[in-house]
């Protein structure tokens, strides 16, 4: 029963992840409740990612490090160069316009491989360029966000990269174990209970990360407007031009950076920061997390139509 339920749940996992943002928000109990769960959700999510991916796949792209390279290079110096440039454009405020930097030179989504997978995608380089990304914040996102924006984000970079390390190799711990206890084979034949578990962990997350959304958006409503329509802007504009800048990939791959540049992992900061970090950051960081949950239902049929294949062509296209 449980894994026909984890089936279900990963066949139906777009409309499942848009359900998680509007528990949180019609019910503040329900966020506040599972506020605790944001950081385990996070290793779970990293974790159940490794365990659908194929390793082998993932070592090839080791082996070709390249294009990794330039995917980190583009998510944590070029996004907020890019970020930058768009926002004094655009004259935003000021705290909007430093949140939407930071979240631009944050690295990806730990969840983005994962989403991309759900997409029918090729997640396993954008899993690769997510770890790389992950690890290598910590030396770019000061430097960069005290020269593009004259932010002092106070990172103490020891801790940061003992927290990430655990967080990473925790994840890469458990999904060892998985599959050492389920089978290589029985993971690659029941993909859909993985999708599934994935699911509902970012379920979890959905729901935690809405905590105090509500009671704000119902104080200002303006203002907590416009941040959205700036996090539905960002995500959507780093979707089409990650897509681009490596369109001379195979489709399903260059699709799948795209889905993982505009999605961003403003949490880590933000975890980091804890109470010194800017409200606007703050308020930022749980509006992001609508574009997040909500776009990959809305776009799931226009990434089938530019990932399908015709007879005949080989995907690199």
């Amino acid at each position: 029963m449980l894994a026909g339920a984890l089936g279900w749940v990963g066949r139906h996992g777009k409309a499942v992840l848009a359900t998680g943002i509007f528990l949180g928000l019609a019910v503040p109990a329900l966020a506040a409740l599972f506020r605790p769960l944001l950081t385990p959700s996070v290793v779970a999510l990293l974790a159940f990612t490794l365990m659908r991916m194929d390793w082998g796949m993932l070592a090839g792209h080791l082996r070709r490090p390249l294009p990794s390279v330039l995917l980190v290079v583009w998510l944590l110096a070029a996004s907020p160069a890019l970020m930058a440039l768009a926002t004094q454009l655009a004259g935003l405020p000021e705290g909007l316009a430093a949140a939407m930097l930071l979240w631009a030179a944050s690295p990806p989504l730990i969840a983005a491989p994962a989403l991309a997978t759900l997409l029918g995608l090729d997640g396993a380089l954008a899993l690769v360029g997510t770890a790389l990304a992950t690890f290598a914040m910590p030396l770019t996102l000061p430097p960069l966000a005290l020269l593009l924006a004259g932010i002092d984000v106070g990172l103490d970079l020891g801790s940061l990269f003992l927290r990430l390390a655990l967080l990473t190799f925790g994840a890469l711990a458990l999904a060892i174990l998985g599959r050492r206890t389920f089978g290589a084979a029985a993971i690659a034949c029941h993909p859909g209970r993985i999708d599934g578990a994935i699911v509902l962990t970012l379920l979890a997350f959905a729901i935690a990360a809405m905590d105090g959304i509500t009671a704000q958006a119902m104080a200002e409503p303006l203002r907590v407007g416009g941040f959205v329509l700036a996090a539905f802007v960002a995500n959507l504009s780093f979707q089409a031009l990650g897509a681009v800048a490596f369109s001379r990939l195979p489709r399903r791959t260059a699709l799948a950076l795209g889905v993982t540049s505009g999605n961003r992992n403003l949490a880590v900061l933000v975890g980091s920061l804890g109470a010194a970090a800017p409200p606007d950051v703050f308020l930022y960081f749980a509006v992001g997390q609508l574009p997040i949950y909500l776009l990959p239902g809305l776009l799931a049929p226009i990434y089938r139509r530019l990932a399908r294949v015709q007879p005949g062509q080989t995907g690199a296209e």
